[in-house]
């Protein structure tokens, strides 16, 4: 947790619940890919890698880890940051030894929009990058981004896997809101923890009542 608190600007509690996460999604070595988007520096992505290889320690092979950030000088909506190559370079460093680790350099507006034309080789195999294990939504903090976010993931969430959205506190807490509005009309689990939303998946269905 240390090594990976060095690379993240989250607080510990909230990489412990991550973490948590992580360890929770149901298990199976040909599991849908773990995502996360918005990576900075790795940490986060750091942390999921450690526990999947703790995880599936005695298995031949581990769960793919997604990262998606566009790096370059972009602001950082919300807050006075702007992204630098010093930020790339450190998430290359922490990240290279994992085999299972796969960057896409651009932004969700465009990974999502090309998401059904994306695939990956695994056994041999072509597979679409149809589902994930576990999503984490850590890049822009624009409301309306990272709702369009929830809308295209949550039906892509495995039953038993979760989608953890990190400060939804910003801006007012619109993105919060907005869950519970979802959540009221049934079309969401929602849990909160501090800064962060967990939604629970329960199978390939949007949000609703929004």
């Amino acid at each position: 947790m240390f090594r990976c608190r060095r690379h993240s600007d989250t607080r510990s509690q909230f990489l412990l619940a991550l973490a948590r996460a992580v360890a929770r999604a149901p298990r199976d070595p040909a599991a849908p890919p773990f995502l996360e988007i918005g990576t900075r520096s790795g940490g986060s992505a750091l942390l999921t890698l450690r526990v999947l290889a703790d995880v599936y320690r005695h298995a031949p092979h581990r769960p793919l880890v997604l990262t998606v950030d566009p790096y370059g000088a972009r602001p950082y909506e919300g807050a006075p940051f702007t992204y630098d190559d010093r930020h790339y370079v450190a998430m290359k460093r922490a990240l290279a030894r994992y085999p299972n680790h796969i960057h896409y350099m651009m932004d969700s507006t465009l990974f999502l929009a090309e998401l059904d034309r994306l695939y990956l080789w695994i056994g041999g195999r072509r597979q679409p990058l149809e589902r994930f294990t576990l999503a984490y939504l850590d890049g822009s903090h624009d409301p309306d981004v990272v709702w369009h976010e929830i809308e295209a993931l949550v039906p892509r969430i495995v039953p038993g896997g979760s989608l953890v959205v990190d400060d939804t506190d910003w801006f007012g807490g619109e993105v919060r809101r907005r869950l519970d509005r979802a959540a009221l009309a049934g079309g969401l689990r929602v849990r909160h923890h501090g800064k962060q939303s967990v939604v629970e998946a329960s199978g390939p269905r949007a949000p609703n009542g929004v």
